[in-house]
This record gives C-alpha cells, structure tokens and sequence, in this order.
C-alpha cells in the first residue's frame, strides 16, 4: 500500500512526551468508531523511567472529553490544561502501566466514495518500542471493503469483519509519528445533518464571531451617530 503522505491532521492524541529520561515499551491504542461519528480511544502504556521523576503527557484532539485515567491499576489524578492532558505528578524511577480512555466527535471524513477515519496514533515526543493499534467499526463490514493503510511504511495491517488492525515492524523515534487511515463504505457512520456542521462551525469558531459581531455593532453604532449628526437640528 501507499504510506500516507499528506500533513498529519490534528485528530488524535498528538504528543506523548516526559520532562526527563524515560521510554515507552508498548503502546496500544483500541479505537472505537460509534455510529454517530464518536470516537471511544483507550490507550494502554507500558513506559519505563530511566533515571529521575516522570511524568505522562499526552495532547488531546480538539473537543476530546477524558473518561478515566488509571496508572498501575489505580485512578490517578490528571490535569487538563488548553487540551493537554497530564497524569498524576512526577513517579520515581520504574516501570508504569498507564490506562488512559477518552471520546473525541467528529473524526470521519464523509468523502464521495468511501469514508475515512483517519487518526493519528502517535505524533513526535518520545520514542516508542512498541506500537500496535485496532480499529473497531459500528457495523460488520466485510474485509473486502475496508481500507486499511498507515503513514509507517514499515507496518503490517489486518482486515476482518468491521476491524483493521496495525502494528509497527520496527522501534519508532521521538521525531517519528504514525497516522491510520481506515476506509470503509457510506452509510456505516450516519453523516452530519447540515444542523449539526453549522453548529460545529460556530463552537469551533465562537472567538472569530463574538469579534465579527462586536465589528458589527461597532460600526452600526458609528453609521447611526452620523446618521444623527447629518440630520442635524429639526428647524
């Protein structure tokens, strides 16, 4: 197959990076396509500390709302700060099993043949030993129409009905990311009414058009101050 060679979208868990020494052994990232559109991503990982604290970062797609995060079996306390997500505090040097779980909407494109979830696995930040991920379907789709493809060319990639599944034939590095591309036929995932892209629209751009309504108001209230000016004293 053809790696994926266009720019990497904002549509996954983008960063997995430490402040200090440290690397990740396994990472796995089970990802759930709901009928509607919605994303259910949990991500198991293995990470081992070299030397010092540590502490678990991991940027989260836009809209993203964090289920649970468990490190070592155990709820942790984690942060979310303009869309990062960091775990706990700083952890001595060792080996930790993290569990993170979270929902992200709007993650298929609705093209004119086939439609895509495409996702970014893993972006730059850390280097990762070990990288495997699945993609479930919210229906049985036959193999022969699923699309599966990665941006690694040094993967393996597995249909069966309503999945695809990849993992990675070699170490990648902290400069290295990986974005799945999953094609599958219309209908699977039911499109957005025109609606609901409007209201997206406007949560996605609420700064622009408070600033574009109070140039509105602004030069409304100068046109009518001159409209008075002009009109001057009744006789």
């Amino acid at each position: 197959m053809k790696g994926i060679t266009r720019k990497i979208l904002l549509s996954g868990g983008i960063l997995l990076c430490t402040p200090v020494a440290g690397r990740v052994l396994d990472f796995h990232s089970d990802i759930r396509l709901a009928a509607n559109g919605e994303v259910t991503v949990t991500e198991r990982i293995t990470a081992q500390t070299e030397q010092g604290a540590y502490t678990l970062v991991r940027d989260l797609p836009e809209g993203a709302k964090v289920v649970d995060v468990i490190r070592n079996g155990h709820p942790v306390t984690h942060v979310i700060e303009g869309g990062r997500l960091r775990v706990g505090g700083p952890v001595p040097a060792g080996r930790y099993f993290y569990q993170l779980t979270y929902r992200s909407p709007r993650a298929v494109r609705f093209m004119g043949g086939l439609d895509e979830l495409r996702w970014t696995v893993k972006g730059s930040g850390l280097a990762v030993e070990r990288l495997t991920a699945e993609v479930t379907l919210p229906a049985r789709v036959p193999p022969r129409d699923i699309r599966a493809d990665s941006s690694v060319r040094e993967h393996q990639s597995f249909v069966r009905d309503g999945r695809a599944a990849f993992r990675i034939l070699r170490p990648l590095s902290a400069q290295e990311g990986m974005v799945i591309s999953v094609r599958f036929p219309k209908d699977v995932v039911t499109a957005p009414t025109f609606g609901q892209r409007t209201r997206w629209l406007a949560a996605d751009n609420s700064g622009l058009l408070l600033v574009l309504a109070g140039l509105g108001l602004t030069t409304w209230v100068l046109l009518h101050l001159r409209k008075l000016s002009n009109s001057g004293p009744g006789p």
